[in-house]
């Protein structure tokens, strides 16, 4: 005889797999992802052409840190396996060589900025991301592992089937088998919707980790984080000094700026699956990340996670905002479930 605990117990599961069904395999536009692969391109092509003044010092394997001392580094302590990942740059010595596969690297992310090729350009910068990340992980920047997950999720949806030069130029938007290998279709697809759920659950836990690792210094807690990072006399970005001859006023700012900055990573990823906190979480980040640029330096990182904010607004906004016509009964919001039938 089956009991109300049972039957409540048997609605509960069926519902939540009608959620997860939804969260997870209901088919999205996929302009958000492609909104998202000019950006995450051209941020790309621009972290590859910083790294190019110091790529004979660094990255060549007869440079500061050939492969083996990175191997000796990264070496487990009691001996065994090494956490070394491999890297085709190992094989490079510094000349001209290296520089023709940098700028193979810098063409590669600018052809997935366009969407010329768009699935085999974005596997490629990834494959070159993890490259420089891989060969030399001591000197790898915040922004590496933001441009690593996001190329990676990119890659899955059909990023090439809008704002590209493969659906604009080489008219590969058809239903033909090499359309939809190299740039997918512009139509609603599941593809598109499994990208858009990890970029925002990734991004989410990104934030969860930025915000609980302050927890484990003084700095952060009492308030003094960012003027210790506008107080670095050889790498800080600004010159800090008038927040000294402000007083008290200008101690009370800094202040809040950390502690806004603490609150805000805390709670993005809780906030951001809200429908009434979402935008105001969106807008704050625009406040708050300014002020982390401009105390860290760190510019191609906060502009890469003030871009990713696109993954969490709706496609009928992007298409408004872009001068193209919202397809209201096909397009399903990446946050918005769709209408109960």
């Amino acid at each position: 005889m089956t009991t109300t605990n049972d039957k409540d117990l048997g609605d509960t599961l069926e519902e939540f797999g009608q959620r997860w069904n939804w969260f997870w395999f209901t088919p999205a536009d996929p302009l958000p992802c492609c909104v998202l692969r000019i950006a995450m391109g051209l941020l790309a092509a621009v972290h590859f052409l910083a790294m190019g003044p110091g790529l004979n010092i660094w990255y060549a394997n007869d440079g500061a840190l050939p492969p083996a001392a990175v191997k000796r580094i990264l070496e487990l302590p009691g001996g065994g396996d090494v956490a070394f990942h491999p890297s085709y740059l190992n094989y490079f010595a510094s000349g001209t060589a290296l520089y023709v596969i940098h700028a193979a690297a810098v063409t590669l992310a600018i052809a997935f900025a366009v969407g010329f090729l768009t699935r085999a350009s974005g596997i490629l910068t990834l494959i070159a991301l993890l490259a420089y990340v891989h060969r030399l992980p001591e000197v790898a920047g915040y922004v590496d592992p933001v441009l690593s997950f996001l190329m990676a999720y990119l890659i899955i949806a059909p990023s090439g089937a809008l704002l590209s030069m493969d659906s604009r130029v080489l008219g590969l938007r058809n239903k033909s088998s090499v359309g939809l290998l190299l740039s997918g279709s512009a139509e609603p697809s599941m593809a598109a919707n499994l990208s858009l759920r990890l970029i925002q659950v990734h991004v989410a836990m990104f934030y969860a980790m930025m915000g609980l690792s302050k927890l484990y210094g003084d700095a952060w807690w009492q308030g003094g984080a960012v003027w210790m990072l506008l107080a670095q006399t050889q790498s800080r970005p600004i010159d800090a000094s008038a927040f000294r001859r402000m007083g008290q006023i200008g101690e009370y700012g800094l202040n809040f700026a950390a502690h806004l900055i603490v609150y805000f990573e805390l709670a993005f990823g809780i906030v951001i699956w809200t429908r009434l906190g979402r935008p105001v979480i969106l807008a704050l980040s625009i406040f708050v990340w300014p002020i982390i640029i401009l105390a860290s330096g760190q510019l191609l990182f906060g502009v890469a996670m003030l871009a990713v904010n696109l993954a969490f607004v709706s496609p009928a906004w992007l298409r408004s905002w872009i001068g193209q016509t919202a397809n209201n009964d096909r397009a399903v919001l990446p946050l918005e479930p769709a209408a109960a039938t």
